[in-house]
């Protein structure tokens, strides 16, 4: 029986060949160098891609949330060529590779799975394009503009810690970049919902 959270594109010899798998907060799930068999499709927390830069910190290459697939791009290779961890209690399908391929055979399964890797190239170049912005502002901008919700709100499922790697910046900037955000009225914040002001108050 298909889970509700999967997509319905997915056929029943796809799942019957897959396998849910549960991570605590902080959870590795593969590591640099670990063969591929497969690729992962989140239900439920988040996902995301590291590499460690020659000074020992953490570069975020992508991240996955719920609806979203992960690791994607190692159907194209033999092994992984980042760490994945979870920052925020998961789930996620595992898909084993050879069963992807012969769905693919499937016009109506090979149309969808193309569409949603689509919405992930997207996401992927508005990350690297933010990366390239010099001003710590622009960036945090940049964010809120490309990957706010239908509302106009970006909600984030994790600490501002972790945020900060998004526009790859230290926390103590991200903290300072929003409070100055928010004195200029620009933006209105909560836990976990940041909403940038259509209109800054007179």
């Amino acid at each position: 029986m298909l889970d509700a959270n999967y997509p319905d594109y997915f056929t029943k010899e796809l799942i019957a060949g897959s396998r849910v798998i549960t991570l605590s907060r902080g959870e590795t799930l593969f590591h640099i160098g670990d063969h591929v068999t497969g690729i992962y499709y989140v239900l439920s927390g988040e996902l995301k891609a590291v590499r460690r830069t020659p000074q020992g910190s953490e570069a975020v290459m992508m991240r996955a949330r719920p609806g979203e697939y992960f690791a994607e791009s190692a159907l194209a290779i033999d092994r992984y060529v980042c760490d994945a961890l979870c920052t925020t209690p998961t789930r996620v399908l595992f898909l084993l590779k050879r069963n992807l391929l012969q769905a693919m055979g499937q016009p109506a399964f090979a149309t969808a799975f193309a569409l949603a890797l689509a919405g992930n190239a997207r996401r992927q170049c508005s990350r690297y394009e933010r990366l390239r912005l010099h001003k710590a502002k622009d960036r945090v901008l940049h964010l809120l503009i490309c990957e706010t919700d239908d509302s106009g709100a970006f909600h984030w499922p994790s600490s501002l810690i972790e945020l900060a790697a998004e526009p790859g910046m230290e926390p103590e900037t991200l903290y300072r970049v929003l409070s100055e955000l928010e004195s200029e009225g620009r933006l209105y914040r909560n836990r976990r919902e940041l909403r940038l002001r259509r209109k800054v108050p007179a």
